[in-house]
């Protein structure tokens, strides 16, 4: 893969996440009728040997990172209304990518990235 196609999939695969965060949503409470929204600070640890952009987001928006490298933490802030998930994406550059959403009422999640660059893996911590 070129380095002048890695932002084409990013901002594709971004498209996707953003999409995918709103169907999400919209399959548990709409911005409009959703109780008020906590915001929850999320640390993402990227410790696969690979660079990577890491992406976090509730229903209404999704943060990215760009260049992450192994042993760099980064930290994002979202408000997800109350019963909607928080999204971690994660996509190598010349590689794969993996996600991982969850649902919690804690004001504070911890994730890390790993596995190979043709297949990454997101955990919560």
């Amino acid at each position: 893969m070129s380095a002048s196609s890695f932002p084409a999939r990013r901002i594709a695969t971004a498209a996707a996440l953003a999409g995918a965060v709103g169907a999400i949503g919209l399959g548990l409470a709409s911005p409009a009728n959703a109780t008020a929204a906590a915001k929850v600070t999320v640390k993402v640890t990227q410790k696969g040997n690979y660079t990577a952009a890491i992406c976090v987001g509730d229903i209404l928006e999704a943060r990215c990172a760009d260049n992450v490298r192994k042993g760099q933490t980064k930290t994002f802030t979202v408000a997800p209304p109350k019963g909607t998930a928080v999204s971690v994406n994660v996509i190598v550059k010349g590689g794969g990518s993996a996600d991982k959403s969850v649902v919690s009422d804690k004001s504070q999640l911890k994730f890390e990235t790993a596995g190979s660059k043709a297949k990454p893996v997101v955990k919560q911590l």
